[in-house]
């Protein structure tokens, strides 16, 4: 277990990193010392790789959890719960607000529309989780301490007016996912080449995206070309979409290894 400056010093690698380790840490600390929930704000997912890491350095894991309201979530939270709360009663605790966006049915919104339009209001992105688009509008997570002020002021995306209600958080509504299955075959299983692979990118430029810091397995951030991806990973591209790897198969004559995979954009 290292402390909070060898772990921000270790980590950290920009002022505003560190500022983030710093305050993550900060706020494990009070959980325990104090002994009630706190939280971060919304991460984005590589500040929330950075954050996983710390958490496994200060011995954290066992009382901090990432939350974003549901399975899956892209930005969300980390929690710290003291002794008398189990995971479950943590997410059931979390300082979380959904707000559903109902707009009329001709209008045509996206998600850049609701997020744009969000921070028209100048707030920080940091309050502000998911934004699920569906065919009535959008569903967003947000904090709790900002539910209200946006229920005030959110009342346009674009030219195209809204209207804003709180729904319970097991409300929540995702658009119907439009996957497109596909298989090919890689000369081995690792992330550059099934990123190659999966998203129509040459070798060197899966590498390029993988060292910029661009491609997540499994909602976290991931570094290395050369990691070995297995079945039932979940490989995400920043501006190209989603993939999860669903089988490899056999090998061709020439040694390559097949794999198939669902892919969303």
């Amino acid at each position: 277990m290292k402390s909070k400056s060898e772990i921000v010093k270790a980590l950290g690698k920009t002022g505003e990193e560190r500022l983030l380790l710093a305050g993550l840490l900060d706020k494990e600390q009070t959980c325990m010392t104090r002994g009630y929930l706190t939280h971060t704000k919304f991460l984005s997912m590589g500040e929330r790789a950075l954050c996983a890491d710390a958490v496994r350095l200060c011995g954290a894991t066992g009382h901090a959890l990432f939350w974003g309201g549901y399975e899956d979530a892209e930005r969300g939270i980390y929690l710290f719960y003291p002794d008398y709360l189990d995971a479950e009663s943590a997410k059931q605790a979390a300082p979380l607000a959904l707000l559903r966006a109902h707009k009329s049915k001709e209008d045509t919104l996206t998600h850049r529309d609701y997020l744009g339009a969000l921070m028209g209001l100048q707030i920080d992105r940091s309050v502000v989780g998911d934004i699920l688009v569906h065919d009535e509008g959008a569903d967003i997570l947000v904090l709790e301490d900002m539910a209200e002020f946006i229920l005030l002021h959110f009342a346009k995306a674009g030219r195209k007016q809204l209207s804003l209600t709180r729904e319970p958080l097991e409300a929540l509504r995702f658009a119907p996912a439009k996957e497109t299955a596909g298989s090919g075959s890689v000369a081995s299983p690792r992330l550059d080449s099934v990123i190659a692979l999966v998203f129509g990118l040459s070798r060197k430029h899966a590498q390029e995206r993988i060292e910029k810091g661009l491609v997540f397995v499994n909602q976290a951030s991931c570094l290395k070309p050369e990691r070995l991806i297995e079945e039932g990973d979940k490989l995400t591209v920043r501006g190209l979409g989603r993939a999860r790897i669903t089988a490899f198969g056999g090998t061709s004559k020439k040694g390559r290894l097949f794999l198939e995979f669902v892919k969303n954009a």
